[in-house]
C-alpha cells in the first residue's frame, strides 16, 4: 500500500489545519519522490499515459477490457450471471454487450451486490461522488492502484501546458477552506503547491487580497470549475486590465462543469494562454482532456472503455449523434463500474485524430448531464446548452444566470446583478425566453443576490427537479 493511501484518512485534518501547522508537514512531505508517496504503480500509470502507438494502445486496450469483464463476471454477484455468456474467442463487443448497464440507483439500492467478492477490507477505500446533481453516492476504490493511477494521468495532463518546474498553481474547485464560515477564504498548500480560494467568496470585496496572494505564491496556472474562472477573469477584465498577475499565467485547466461559451471566450481573452478541457469522475472510470491546440476531448484509452449510448441503451458510433457516456473503468478490482451509465451527454468526432494523440477515441463535445435540460408542456426535453450558450446584449448586464425548474412548462431565471435591473433590460430579457422557448415553457425572471453552490463549490447552470427520476 502506498504511503498516499496509508495516509488519505488524514487528508481532511490536513487540509483543514492552520497555515502554521501545514507548511512545515507539507514541506517535509513534499520531498518524498512520487514513487514513494504514490507506489511502484506511479512510474507505469505514467508511462502508460504517454504511449501514442495505435496498434499498441487498441492491443492493451482489448486485454484491459477483456480482464476487468472477466474479473467482474467470476466475483461481482450482480454480474454472476454473465460468465457463462462470455464466449471463449468471440470479439471483445460481444463479452460487453453480454453486461446490462450500471445505473447509480442500482449502486445505491444494493452496494454490496456490486462489491468484489474476492477483495478484502484492506483493499478498499471508501470513496463518494460530490452530490452536485443527486445524492452522493458511496463507493469503493482500490488501494495502491486507482488513486496512484488517477495522479499519474493528471501529471500527464499537466505536462501538455509544459509549466515551469515548481510554479504554484491557483485552484477554484471548492477544496474545503479552514474557517470559511469566520471569513478565511483561501490557504495554500505546499505539498502540491496549490493556493485554492473558495468558489464560494469571490467577491468584489475580496478579489483584491485574492489576486495578491496569487502574486505572492507565484501562481502560473490555473485550474477550477469554468464558472469559478469565469467570474475571476471578468473581474481582471473590468478592474485590472492587462494585470501582471493575468500576464504571467501559462495555462488554465477547467473541471467538473459544462463549459458555456460565453465562459471560455472570457477566460481566453483575459488570460490569454492555452486553456485546457478535463473530462473525468470520482468514481475514476473513465478521463478525457483537450489539448491546448485542440478544445475536443481526447479519450485515455488504457484509463477504461467509453462508449456512447441512445436512449434504448443502443451503441451510437456515427459522428455528431448525442448519446449518453457509458463508462467501464480499468484498475478497480474492489468495485468495478461496468458499462456505468455516468448521465453525461456527448457527441464523437467527425475530425481527424490529434497528430500528437494517434489512437485516442475523440468526442467533439460533452454537453453535460442529461439532467441539464429545460421540459416544455408535452415533457419534450430541450437541451441547455440549446439556451444558455446564447446571450442576448441584456445578459451583458447579468453578472450570472442560474436555471431551476420545478414543474414541466415552467422555468425560474435567477439573475445576479450588481443593483437592479432596468425596465427595458427586462423586457429584453422576458422577450428572449419567448421568442426561445416558443409557448413550450413560461419564463419567470427572479433578481437574486447570489447563487446557490452545491456543498462543493460547484454552480450547476440548472437546477432541475423534474429530471430526477432519470437518477434513480
Amino acid at each position: 500500500m502506498s504511503v498516499e493511501d496509508r495516509l488519505y484518512r488524514w487528508l481532511g485534518k490536513y487540509l483543514d489545519a492552520p497555515q502554521w501547522v501545514k507548511t512545515p508537514v507539507g514541506l517535509v512531505y513534499g520531498w518524498l519522490p512520487r514513487r514513494v508517496r504514490y507506489g511502484a504503480g506511479y512510474p507505469r500509470y505514467l508511462a502508460e499515459a504517454g504511449l501514442r502507438c495505435p496498434a499498441r494502445l487498441a492491443a492493451v486496450a482489448e486485454a484491459r477490457l477483456r480482464e476487468t469483464l472477466l474479473w467482474a463476471a467470476a466475483t461481482v454477484p450482480a454480474h454472476a450471471g454473465v460468465r457463462p455468456r462470455l464466449r471463449v474467442g468471440a470479439p471483445v463487443s460481444e463479452w460487453l454487450d453480454a453486461f446490462a448497464p450500471m445505473r447509480r440507483g442500482d449502486i445505491k439500492a444494493r452496494p454490496q451486490d456490486f462489491r468484489s467478492t474476492a477483495c478484502g477490507e484492506a483493499a478498499a477505500l471508501p470513496m463518494q461522488t460530490s452530490g452536485s446533481s443527486s445524492e452522493p453516492l458511496r463507493f469503493l476504490l482500490e488501494r495502491g492502484r486507482t488513486r496512484c493511477k488517477e495522479t499519474a494521468y493528471i501529471d500527464s495532463f499537466n505536462r501538455r501546458l509544459s509549466l515551469p518546474r515548481g510554479c504554484a498553481t491557483l485552484s477554484l474547485r471548492g477544496r474545503n477552506v479552514r474557517g470559511s464560515e469566520r471569513g478565511t477564504t483561501r490557504s495554500f498548500d505546499p505539498i502540491k503547491r496549490m493556493l485554492a480560494i473558495s468558489p464560494n467568496h469571490l467577491t468584489d470585496a475580496l478579489m483584491p487580497g485574492h489576486v495578491a496572494a496569487a502574486r505572492r505564491h507565484r501562481v502560473a496556472s490555473i485550474q477550477g470549475y469554468p464558472s469559478a474562472v469565469y467570474i475571476l477573469a471578468r473581474w481582471l477584465a473590468q478592474n485590472a486590465p492587462g494585470s501582471s498577475f493575468a500576464a504571467g499565467i501559462r495555462g488554465v485547466q477547467l473541471f467538473s462543469e459544462t463549459v458555456e461559451p460565453f465562459m471560455l471566450d472570457t477566460i481566453r481573452a483575459v488570460f490569454d494562454c492555452p486553456v485546457l478541457l478535463h473530462y473525468g469522475h470520482s468514481e475514476r472510470a473513465a478521463m478525457a482532456a483537450s489539448m491546448p491546440d485542440d478544445p475536443r476531448y481526447f479519450v485515455w484509452p488504457l484509463y477504461g472503455k467509453v462508449e456512447l449510448v441512445d436512449g434504448e441503451g443502443r451503441a451510437i458510433d456515427e459522428p455528431g449523434q448525442a448519446g449518453e457516456i457509458v463508462v467501464t473503468g480499468f484498475d478497480n478490482r474492489v468495485m468495478p463500474f461496468v458499462r456505468y451509465r455516468t448521465g453525461d451527454i456527448a457527441r464523437w468526432s467527425a475530425g481527424p485524430a490529434h497528430p500528437a494523440l494517434p489512437g485516442f477515441p475523440v468526442l467533439e463535445r460533452i454537453d453535460g448531464r442529461d439532467s441539464d435540460f429545460i421540459f416544455g408542456r408535452d415533457g419534450r426535453a430541450i437541451p441547455m446548452t440549446s439556451v444558455g450558450g446564447l446571450r442576448p446584449p441584456a445578459f451583458t448586464r447579468v453578472e450570472a444566470v442560474q436555471y431551476e425548474q420545478f414543474e414541466p412548462g415552467r422555468l425560474i431565471v435567477c439573475l445576479q446583478t450588481g443593483g437592479g435591473l432596468a425596465r427595458d433590460t427586462r423586457r429584453e430579457l422576458q422577450q428572449f425566453f419567448e421568442a426561445k422557448f416558443q409557448g413550450m415553457v413560461e419564463a419567470e425572471l427572479r433578481e437574486v443576490t447570489q447563487m446557490a453552490r452545491t456543498a462543493n463549490g460547484k454552480l450547476r447552470t440548472i437546477v432541475q427537479h423534474c429530471g430526477e427520476a432519470l437518477h434513480a
